[in-house]
């Protein structure tokens, strides 16, 4: 029998939508004028749009892809012949893969930046925590209690954090900051839920009673994104060397220097999730709805997209980097768009032969058919 998952094409669709727009805002950051344009978007040229406006939206498609983990969690287990226990297990597998690989990243990225490195290690590293701990919550007596007040838990400590200006590595500062985006996965996993007993009736309750609320906190005088302050060590050379020094430096054999810079990464605000809550909630309404079917071949690929969606996600970090590495740095708008159509067209073959979630090198039947 298939899975739910599988028969309904529109939430794979909808998914594969924020891992497009996705790339697209990790591609702008290679051009090399996009922090000009991202800062005056009057002077961006038709090829430039697609990539500043994923930069301006960035932190809705974050926000959309830990919602929609969430949901699909709990049609997951629905449909899983597995034990509570084995399910639980496979998860933690994978998503603990997904945290290592997140760490791998970091260490690229910046080195040892204690204690950074291990919880604070990107986007990846978010939505392990998220997946993983949405998932346990799923599998214990009371989900729908647990995940409720997990959520309500989750909102108030950003909300404190936010209230106070203060910086926690590992919450909401770092280059990863937990909070409040694995509260999004807790709340698709209660829209999974919702969907689960009640389906588009559910769906359209859910619409009904977050949309007011969300032109309400509107009013409010709250920052959809917030920069909390973080401590970094920057040490010399180019990024190679920088990242041998920080190991170095760990392990007590490093006699150079090292200068302290203070770093501000954004993160999503306290009120971002009850501001964005009905837009997530109308997408999946109207994907579901309007792509019952994926007989189209573009809507099939689109399908192959969102299932493969965490392989595709770290693999286009991986080429992007590699490009960063050998120098290549689009200059305008098209170089930038013909760099991501190059990246999605091959990552069909690509995936064919490696699987980063569940990590297996060979050929694979993850590639499209």
């Amino acid at each position: 029998m298939k899975s739910q998952t599988q028969q309904l094409p529109g939430l794979h669709i909808y998914r594969a939508v924020a891992v497009i727009l996705m790339i697209l805002a990790h591609a702008a950051r290679t051009q090399t004028n996009m922090s000009s344009l991202h800062a005056n978007p009057a002077t961006a040229g038709p090829f430039d749009w697609p990539f500043v406006a994923a930069l301006i939206i960035e932190p809705i498609i974050s926000a959309l892809f830990l919602f929609i983990a969430g949901f699909s969690l709990v049609l997951s287990r629905q449909h899983s012949r597995e034990s509570s226990a084995q399910w639980l297990q496979r998860l933690g597998r994978r998503m603990g893969t997904l945290y290592g690989i997140s760490v791998l990243f970091a260490l690229a990225d910046q080195g040892v930046q204690w204690p950074g490195v291990l919880v604070s290690s990107g986007v990846l590293g978010i939505i392990a925590v998220g997946v993983f701990s949405a998932g346990a919550m799923l599998v214990s007596p009371r989900p729908w209690h647990l995940l409720a007040v997990t959520t309500v838990l989750g909102t108030g400590v950003t909300w404190f954090l936010d209230e106070n200006r203060l910086s926690v590595i590992g919450l909401n500062a770092g280059a990863g900051g937990m909070l409040p985006l694995v509260t999004l996965a807790w709340l698709g996993a209660l829209t999974g839920l919702i969907h689960q007993r009640w389906q588009m009736n559910g769906l359209g309750v859910l619409l009904g009673v977050t949309l007011p609320l969300a032109l309400l906190v509107l009013l409010a005088d709250a920052p959809w994104v917030t920069h909390p302050t973080s401590a970094i060590l920057l040490y010399p050379g180019d990024r190679l060397q920088s990242v041998l020094y920080s190991l170095q430096d760990l392990l007590g054999l490093y006699d150079g220097t090292a200068r302290q810079a203070l770093v501000k990464y954004w993160n999503h605000g306290w009120i971002f999730s009850l501001r964005v809550m009905p837009l997530l909630v109308l997408g999946l309404m109207l994907f579901l709805t309007v792509i019952p079917v994926a007989r189209h071949p573009v809507l099939a690929f689109l399908e192959w997209m969102g299932k493969q969606a965490l392989n595709l996600y770290i693999l286009h970090l991986v080429l992007l980097a590699l490009l960063v590495v050998a120098g290549v740095n689009p200059v305008y708008g098209w170089q930038t768009l013909l760099m991501v159509l190059t990246i999605v067209a091959l990552a069909p073959f690509m995936l064919r032969w490696v699987s980063f979630v569940p990590l297996r090198i060979g050929r694979t039947a993850s590639g499209a058919r």
